[in-house]
């Protein structure tokens, strides 16, 4: 049956099919083909053109005519109609074609042809005017189709200005209503070879979409919601030098991301294990991995409750939130990441006043950023902890300040501290700010329990500690623009300074060490936290209480209590020798005793490492003295394994064609001389016997190694 554009149109409603393809005439690398197609509809408006055939299904009842083939033509023939009845007479019949492709493009052409919108536009800069409208989304720049039809309207601009409506009569193309052939729907999508696969963001869209009962809620989908992922794409994209095409897919990526991390953390709300495909998960990153957002959604998304809290979550996104940003990287974030949005979502959810937001975010902030978070029980009573604490969200000072333990599940050291800093804002608000500005100290990540103790909960005390503490802390900083080996010099500083206080050294296995400045939660827990939230931090407090201490001033302060520290015991070798600290690669030392103490540049003993004593010789009396000329060198000795030990060698004292070697070694009780002459005794026995001795004092030995060179000098 021939028919033209507006006669199908008067009788059906034309509806492009999910199944079918973008709209693809008006792509910028098909112009050529597109300016060609006009064309030859512009001269068979003169001489007559048909299309050839458009067929498809026909669904009486509601009027509709579903396109299997002629979905392209169609389209190109509404913007004509669109077009040329500009100026002119509106027709209502374009209002009544519809893309189920996508949303945003249905809702572009839903708009595009109303009336009243319409009406504002004349032939000139369309496309333009279009895009200038503030009903056009930035987000509609991420659909191809829209896009598509905004370039077709250009080229249409530019070839059918003096167009009469009616000339449109003369196109027509050959109608085919395939219902008359009895064709099931599985045989129309296989007849469809041009439709393409949805992407997994699009499928969740398209079932998603059945909960939503309000479409002004549904378009959110396509319009506002998209906005704020295509916005952060072009950004990425832009940041990376990349081409611009690749935004729009990022920009679903994100937003599936978003959809499967928040469905994710209202799944782990009611459940005990990672179950999934009738499998239990041990790992989190295993679920995420093999567990698609189809696995698990509906359980999610049954309850009509979770509905309105996603889209309560989805009206608060920020493009600029770093939290947010951090969620929609990947489906597998960190446990961190995934719990902070979670606990910024329930904010949201409660649609919390600014106050009581701010308040929320950073009491939960503090939990989440000192809780070690590493197996799925772990994140599961994290989530249904922070879910039972939301419900006292609006005041959440008022109701954790007398008690920590109506807090569940996180550190008892952290909960008892956000207790008293809740109590302490509650007396005096002026607490507030000088809180947050320590807590928010590059390091410390709201956990600054021992600066509280410092002052006694006096709050002039406090702000004092805290800016010594800061000020301190900034010296040590791995900051972009500092050179590392002034840095290391920096950090070894702030190591000498606290052990001339005391042994600050915590205990790290089978070591000491003397504290990384790495922020891994992990890392601080093993290190400094092991000072602050235990006896040793007196020391610190006792260096920020000594006279010399100047928090404007920090490398000569330190130089100062350093250069000052007169005791010699064996805290002194590190103070006054920063190059033993810096050997240590790991920051660790093997402290058996006083007089057992190993310096280590691995974390285990069977990597190389040497004696604090021994080595200590070596450096300040050996390696520049000239006593040991009858021997060919000397050196050091490390050692790899607990035995032997780390120890001095004089090598090759050649004593008539035989060669001689003297070991140094410190033992508990001193320094031990051995001389070593090979298998045969090649050495007087007298003369062995005057050499080899044990238990020397330090002090002593030099002259020790003095007498044996005079020994063997005549030999």
């Amino acid at each position: 049956m021939t028919k033209n554009f507006l006669e199908l149109i008067k009788e059906y409603k034309i509806v492009i099919p999910l199944i079918q393809r973008d709209y693809a005439q008006g792509r910028a690398e098909e112009k050529s083909k597109a300016n060609n197609f006009l064309t030859s509809i512009y001269d068979g408006i003169q001489t007559g053109l048909n299309l050839d055939f458009v067929y498809g299904k026909v669904d009486e009842e509601k009027k509709e005519f579903l396109p299997l083939d002629g979905q392209q033509r169609l389209t190109t023939l509404l913007l004509l109609h669109w077009f040329i009845s500009l100026e002119g007479e509106y027709l209502p019949e374009i209002n009544k074609f519809s893309y189920e492709v996508r949303s945003s493009t249905k809702d572009f052409i839903n708009k595009l042809t109303q009336k009243d919108i319409w009406e504002k536009f004349s032939k000139k800069d369309v496309k333009a005017s279009i895009e200038n409208t503030n009903w056009f989304f930035l987000s509609w720049k991420n659909d191809p189709t829209v896009v598509a039809l905004l370039n077709m309207l250009d080229l249409i601009e530019n070839k059918f200005q003096d167009v009469k409506i009616e000339g449109l009569d003369m196109i027509t193309f050959e109608f085919l209503n395939l219902n008359e052939f009895n064709l099931t729907d599985e045989l129309y999508v296989k007849m469809n070879a041009r439709g393409k696969p949805l992407t997994d963001f699009e499928n969740f869209k398209s079932n998603f979409e059945k909960y939503l009962k309000d479409e002004k809620i549904k378009a959110k989908l396509d319009n506002e919601w998209l906005d704020i992922f295509w916005e952060i794409a072009q950004k990425k994209i832009s940041k990376e030098k990349k081409d611009i095409s690749e935004a729009p897919k990022l920009a679903d990526e994100m937003f599936y991301n978003f959809f499967y991390n928040v469905t994710f953390n209202f799944y782990l709300e009611n459940t005990d294990k990672l179950n999934c495909k009738d499998k239990e998960f041990n790992k989190l990153e295993d679920f995420v991995e093999e567990c698609s957002i189809f696995d698990f959604y509906k359980n999610v998304y049954n309850d009509t409750k979770k509905i309105n809290e996603v889209i309560s979550i989805l009206n608060h996104l920020d493009a600029d939130n770093e939290i947010f940003l951090a969620f929609i990287e990947r489906k597998n974030i960190s446990q961190w990441e995934r719990v902070r949005f979670y606990a910024l979502s329930l904010g949201y959810i409660k649609i919390l006043q600014e106050s009581a937001f701010l308040e929320w975010k950073r009491v939960t902030f503090n939990l989440i950023n000192n809780q070690l978070i590493q197996s799925p029980d772990d994140i599961i009573k994290t989530i249904k902890s922070l879910k039972e604490l939301s419900e006292n969200s609006f005041d959440i000072y008022d109701f954790i300040k007398n008690s920590p333990d109506n807090i569940l599940y996180f550190t008892k050291i952290q909960r008892e501290e956000e207790s008293l800093k809740a109590h302490l804002i509650l007396e005096n608000k002026a607490w507030e700010n000088e809180i947050i500005d320590a807590e928010n100290n590059w390091y410390l990540d709201g956990q600054i329990g021992f600066l509280l103790e410092f002052s006694n909960n006096s709050l002039d005390d406090f702000i004092e500690y805290r800016d010594k503490f800061n000020a301190l802390w900034e010296f040590a900083q791995n900051k972009k623009d500092i050179d590392k080996k002034q840095l290391k010099h920096q950090q070894v500083s702030i190591y000498q300074a606290l052990l001339s206080k005391g042994d600050y050294l915590p205990k790290l296995g089978l070591n000491n060490t003397f504290c990384s400045f790495d922020v891994a939660l992990r890392t601080k827990i093993d290190n400094w936290r092991k000072v602050f939230n235990s006896e040793k931090k007196q020391y610190l407090k006792d260096l920020f209480d000594d006279v010399d201490f100047d928090e404007k001033d920090v490398e000569k302060s330190l130089a100062t209590i350093v250069d000052g520290y007169c005791l010699s015991d064996w805290r002194s070798y590190f103070i006054k020798n920063s190059s033993y600290i810096e050997y240590c690669k790991m920051l660790q030392i093997r402290w058996h005793n006083e007089n057992n103490i190993r310096l280590l540049t691995k974390t285990q003993i069977n990597g190389t490492h040497v004696e604090l004593y021994s080595w200590d010789f070596y450096n300040k009396e050996l390696k520049s003295n000239k006593i040991y000329e009858s021997f060919e060198s000397i050196w050091y000795s490390e050692s790899t394994s607990s035995w032997p030990p780390p120890y001095i060698m004089f090598y090759n004292f050649i004593y008539k064609q035989y060669k001689i070697q003297l070991e140094i070694e410190y033992e508990e009780n001193g320094f031990r001389l051995t001389i070593y002459d090979g298998q045969d005794n090649w050495l007087p026995k007298e003369i062995k016997d005057e050499i080899n001795k044990s238990d020397i004092k330090y002090d002593d030995l030099l002259e020790e190694v003095q007498r044996v060179c005079d020994i063997l000098k005549p030999l």
